[in-house]
């Protein structure tokens, strides 16, 4: 018998993922009305505040325009050319900043714990997967599993399931993440050696430098996320 996780599902993704296929599929063009937030909920199956949180996403991307009193409308900016690849990639970019910032609040809490708490064990399984980071080959089918590993391992070291369960939700954009930065030269080299500190803070047993640790590797992350949406404009 074989038996499959459960995927953890954001609701608000469907809804953003559909009016994605509306616009790719050429049913809304750029300057077109939306449907009401009340027949768009009904539709969808969904509360309005559902609704509005994928609306938040698709407005600070710039892919959809809020106007008082006049609805919701696809922008007007969006050229033909660039509109499939551009809104998938803004969408994903959008959601990975989100995941970042969601990072900066409760893996801190992990790596401080894991700290404390990590056996003998549970290090050798994190070095592990750090040095399955610092030698897989970029071109491998799965190049980013040991950037998961890793981050997983440190959770499996605060032996609570819940926080094990945190990260597990959140490994397609922790993927997402390492896809969207694995290819900019010397990030490769520079990701081993800020989950290095970490991994050495978590063998000293110093929760607030494996804090300090974690926190810097995030802001690299981010900083990088943001550098790539510029070289991927240019």
């Amino acid at each position: 018998m074989t038996i499959k996780k459960i995927k953890y599902h954001r609701v608000y993704e469907d809804v953003i993922e559909q009016i994605e296929s509306l616009i790719l599929e050429g049913n809304l063009a750029p300057g077109d009305v939306l449907p009401t937030e009340r027949e768009l909920a009904q539709a969808f199956g969904i509360s309005r505040g559902t609704l509005r949180e994928a609306f938040r996403i698709l407005e600070r991307e710039g892919l959809i325009e809020t106007r008082p009193g006049g609805g919701r409308y696809l922008s007007k900016n969006l050229s033909k050319a660039e509109d499939q690849k551009r809104i998938i990639e803004n969408i994903e970019r959008a959601t990975i900043i989100e995941l970042l910032e969601a990072r900066e609040i409760f893996e801190t809490g992990i790596v401080e714990l894991a700290a404390k708490r990590a056996t003998e064990p549970d290090i050798q399984e994190i070095e592990s997967a750090l040095e399955r980071w610092g030698t897989i080959d970029s071109d491998s089918d799965d190049p980013m599993s040991p950037d998961q590993a890793f981050h997983l391992s440190i959770a499996k070291a605060t032996h609570n399931v819940v926080l094990v369960n945190l990260i597990e939700l959140h490994m397609d954009l922790l993927q997402k993440t390492a896809t969207k930065t694995v290819d900019i030269p010397g990030r490769k080299a520079e990701v081993y050696k800020e989950h290095f500190q970490i991994l050495q803070a978590i063998k000293e047993k110093d929760p607030q430098k494996a804090k300090e640790a974690l926190l810097y590797h995030i802001s690299q992350v981010k900083q990088n996320i943001m550098l790539n949406k510029v070289g991927s404009n240019g």
